[in-house]
């Protein structure tokens, strides 16, 4: 079991069947005589689940892989060789990840309960969720920078003249028609949030560029509008290796994990914010609402993320040779 699962092939009720068919098949026989008639099979497979939960293993969707584990960690001592070679030494306080991750307030609904013999019909309303891109950066030292917040909307529309001055100090926001991560926002994320931070010579370790060229007019960042762009606030730019992101980034090795998971346990906890309207917003707030929520939360959920995560991260991510 362990060794299929290692390989990343599937492991399913029916493989070890056939395992036991093919190499227990006297006392597979032996089991189904002992059955009632017609009960065999599926008392042998209630079997098979107990001894799958019993030694750690559970019942989850499969999804495609695009390298397999082990091509993933060779990737990761090669890239972890090349980075040491040509950025070694670097202070700590001079090397950087930057990543951005989407954030929503509520996933639109797959099932809901509704009246038995009733429909489940739902309102445009009730069929969309609210996202925004959280850009999040950390430093080999154990810092967090600030958080750049791009929310969907018009650039120097309602919500940024209204809103903007009532979100939280210490981080930064920007307006997309999508809330992506294109060359505008990019451009002030490096001048407003890391610019700042910036001590001497530093290196800024980003996903690979490849995977942000689309056609023209697309709305990401393009590769040398990134290199140029972050080297002329005193960056370097080192391009992690193409799908290897799980093995070899720092936010993805260690810290975006645990920061969902502290968004979705404050979402539990957190008090509900009520709109001015006296209303049943509470059940569906409006999205000048959500944005404020799911603005706190992040920025609360990343405060919990200690130096310590942060400094481990960068060790598992790029290991030292």
């Amino acid at each position: 079991m362990d060794a299929r699962r290692a390989q990343e092939r599937a492991l399913t009720c029916s493989h070890m069947i056939t395992y036991l068919k093919t190499l227990h098949q006297e006392w597979v026989t032996q089991y189904m005589e002992r059955q009632k008639t017609g009960c065999g099979y599926d008392h042998l497979l209630k079997l098979v689940q107990e001894f799958c939960h019993r030694n750690g293993y559970t019942h989850q969707q499969a999804c495609r892989s695009k390298k397999v584990l082990s091509d993933l960690e060779s990737t990761r001592t090669e890239f972890a060789t090349t980075f040491h070679t040509k950025y070694g030494s670097y202070n700590d306080n001079c090397v950087y990840n930057v990543d951005e991750t989407g954030i929503q307030y509520d996933m639109p609904p797959r099932y809901i309960w509704a009246k038995r013999s009733g429909n489940a019909k739902l309102s445009a309303g009730e069929k969309n969720s609210y996202r925004m891109t959280a850009v999040l950066a950390i430093r080999r030292d154990g810092k967090k920078m600030p958080i750049m917040f791009v929310i969907k909307g018009e650039p120097n529309g309602h919500i940024e003249q209204r809103e903007f001055p009532t979100y939280p100090t210490g981080h930064f926001y920007a307006m997309q028609k999508k809330a992506w991560m294109d060359g505008t926002v990019w451009q002030q994320y490096l001048w407003f949030a890391l610019a700042e931070e910036v001590q001497g010579k530093s290196v800024l370790v980003l996903d690979n560029f490849e995977c942000h060229v689309t056609k023209e007019g697309a709305p990401w960042v393009r590769p040398k509008e990134s290199v140029a762009s972050a080297e002329s606030i005193g960056l370097d730019v080192c391009a992690l290796p193409p799908n290897a992101t799980s093995h070899c980034q720092s936010l993805d090795v260690s810290i975006m994990v645990p920061f969902k998971r502290h968004m979705r346990d404050l979402w539990i906890s957190e008090d509900i914010v009520h709109d001015d309207d006296q209303d049943e917003g509470w059940m569906t707030p409006k999205a000048h609402v959500k944005r404020i929520t799911m603005i706190k939360i992040a920025i609360k959920a990343f405060e919990m993320i200690t130096e310590d995560e942060v400094r481990s991260s960068f060790l598992k991510a790029i290991p030292k040779p």
